[in-house]
């Protein structure tokens, strides 16, 4: 938020983090919640002790909210199973009481995922991040891109760029087939060719283009078309794990490659037009109907000039 210069109140959220909840975290059987083996050994060690490791807990969470606090967030959400009144107000109490010395414990707080990815480099020093983006180049997250991504980013600024004449020539294809014997035959001809190529699904408003020419309708169980959800894990697909790479972690090496990857956070991809499902993508897309077409200022044509194509 800070290389963006949003400014907005933040609450941070703050659980009292349990053995059994840890486990469960660790074996990811919670979607978007990660526990590493250095930490799941910590917790283990804390439950032997006659409290079962319930003042390591909240001294833990007096730390993160005077972490917190020294970061400059608004509030805290204290949180976690069968937490009481009292035990809230210990946290506070204490935490405040840390407060002063927060940036000493940070450090206190690594428990990073080996050979996990992070946005930000890691400040040394601090133990805090850096507004500097990690460098993928080397890395294992930089993976070489596709072959058909290159194919389609020139199929698409040939034919689909408004500035280009190759859209004036297939818009004025669109209006003529729009109506006529030919469009199931054109949207069959469309259909067969993405499903080849992107295992389309036929929803009739396209998100190729938005997602590094990968079908978000195909490609994604929940079919997200604005961002992975939050129960990836390693890069793997909540839905498939070890079997299925979320499709936003492809999108962003695809991208990254060819420097694009800011594409993913400067594009907002509005839910599928299920008005437009079974119907031919390229025809709504070209007749200003799809949210691409919306979004470039593409205009749907008049009746009239449809009919005289």
């Amino acid at each position: 938020m800070k290389m963006r210069g949003i400014e907005v109140p933040l609450l941070g959220n703050i659980f009292l983090l349990s053995y059994p909840a840890a486990r469960l975290m660790k074996e990811n059987r919670l979607p978007g919640c990660v526990v590493t083996d250095e930490l799941l050994a910590q917790l283990d060690r804390e439950r032997g002790l006659p409290d079962k490791g319930l003042e390591a807990r909240l001294l833990r969470a007096a730390k993160m909210y005077a972490i917190l606090k020294g970061l400059g967030y608004s509030g805290a959400h204290i949180g976690g199973h069968m937490v009481s009144y009292e035990q809230v107000t210990a946290v506070i109490e204490k935490g405040e009481e840390l407060s002063d010395s927060w940036e000493e414990l940070v450090k206190e707080f690594q428990y990073p995922l080996p050979g996990g990815f992070y946005f930000f480099q890691k400040d040394q020093r601090s133990g805090l991040n850096e507004l500097l983006p990690t460098e993928l180049k080397g890395s294992s997250s930089d993976v070489s891109g596709n072959g058909l991504y290159g194919f389609s980013r020139f199929c698409h600024n040939l034919f689909f760029d408004p500035g280009k004449k190759g859209f004036a020539i297939m818009r004025r294809l669109a209006m003529k087939v729009k109506g006529s014997r030919m469009e199931k035959p054109f949207h069959k001809l469309e259909y067969l060719l993405k499903t080849m190529l992107y295992g389309c699904r036929d929803c009739g408003d396209c998100a190729l283009v938005d997602v590094a020419f990968l079908c978000p309708m195909s490609q994604c169980p929940k079919h997200q078309r604005n961002g992975p959800c939050g129960g990836s894990y390693q890069g793997w697909c909540e839905v498939y794990p070890g079997t299925q790479k979320c499709i936003y972690v492809k999108a962003y090496t695809r991208l990254k490659r060819w420097g694009r990857e800011s594409q993913l956070e400067t594009v907002l991809v509005p839910p599928c037009n299920w008005d437009l499902d079974s119907s031919s993508g390229w025809l709504n897309y070209f007749l200003g109907k799809d949210h691409t077409a919306r979004r470039l200022g593409i205009e749907e044509p008049s009746d009239k000039s449809i009919k005289s194509g």
